[in-house]
């Protein structure tokens, strides 16, 4: 493989090096922050509606850039999403987000989708987990933005 020649200062027939323009970051420079958040829809769905005692909930998160270009955000966690359970971040009153940022990026009307299982418990203490009493429970899922983007879906447990 043979290399472009180096550009000669003296030489204005030699080739320039170019950089190639990254247009998620393009886009996180010209459009604001606002306009790109409002671009990003978010839902949230599980594979079933009702549930008996301890069988796993899939919750499937989708996050959908709506613009023809592609985005870029800061996120306030290194993880894009979280999800909770009645209010209860991943369902654990143990853990906490790191504080670190991130950053997410989608490509022009890109769909990223998510998912995780909630197994029917909360956890209380490291190691003690309880199980979640019968009835209706609400799962959310939020994209970590300085202002953030939700969806949530309920399910039943028998």
């Amino acid at each position: 493989m043979t290399r472009p020649p180096r550009h000669d200062e003296d030489d204005p027939t030699t080739p320039r090096a170019t950089r190639a323009l990254d247009a998620a970051s393009a886009s996180h420079a010209l459009l604001p922050r606002t306009l790109r958040r409002r671009a990003l829809a978010v839902a949230c769905t599980t594979d079933r509606e009702r549930y008996p005692p301890d069988d796993p909930v899939t919750l499937r998160v989708t996050v959908h850039n709506r613009l023809p270009i592609p985005l870029r955000l800061r996120t306030t966690a290194p993880v894009p999403w979280t999800w909770a359970v009645d209010g209860v971040d991943r369902a654990s009153t143990v853990d906490d987000l790191p504080g670190e940022t991130g950053a997410v990026a989608f490509s022009a009307r890109e769909r990223k989708t998510f998912r995780t299982r909630w197994y029917q418990r909360f956890r209380v203490d490291d190691d003690a987990w309880v199980a979640a009493d019968p009835g209706e429970h609400t799962l959310s899922a939020r994209l970590l933005l300085d202002d953030p983007l939700t969806a949530s879906t309920s399910v039943r447990i028998e």
